[in-house]
């Protein structure tokens, strides 16, 4: 029976040392010398704000015309830009693009008339740009009351 004591106690005494080692950091079960301790690392640099694209240019009102002549002095042909054009004129109805020009479309109706539609003016204007996106030529069209 004292035998039997004796184991427990040296059992109790190992499990001890054995706790102590290991809490102490003896480096027996710790992690491996291949890797360096962790450092932490500074925050990235914040995300860039991105600006704000500018805004569209007015609508024009109801009844008014797509060009009027002074709009249309300032197309100068070999100077006027797509973005001058657009400043002018706004958002064209629509853009063809052929090898070597790009073409801005403006058109415009005025209807009369509740079941007869009837149209009463009909404009139109076409603007063609080169590669560089530099006025080319246009064609201003304009009939009706």
């Amino acid at each position: 029976m004292i035998h039997s004591r004796r184991s427990r106690t040296a059992l109790a005494v190992a499990v001890l040392v054995s706790f102590a080692v290991l809490s102490a950091g003896c480096g027996l079960f710790s992690r491996s010398k291949d890797k360096p301790p962790e450092v932490s690392q500074p925050a990235p640099p914040p995300a860039p704000v991105a600006t704000p694209a500018p805004p569209p240019p007015p609508r024009r009102p109801a009844g008014a015309r797509i060009a009027d002549e002074e709009s249309l002095k300032r197309l100068v042909q070999g100077k006027t830009t797509k973005a001058e054009v657009r400043d002018l004129f706004g958002i064209p109805q629509e853009i063809v693009i052929a090898p070597g020009l790009e073409t801005f479309i403006y058109s415009r109706d005025q209807t009369s008339g509740l079941l007869s539609r009837t149209t009463e003016r009909v404009e139109m204007l076409t603007v063609r740009f080169d590669t560089q996106g530099v006025l080319k030529d246009f064609e201003y069209r304009y009939s009706g009351k």
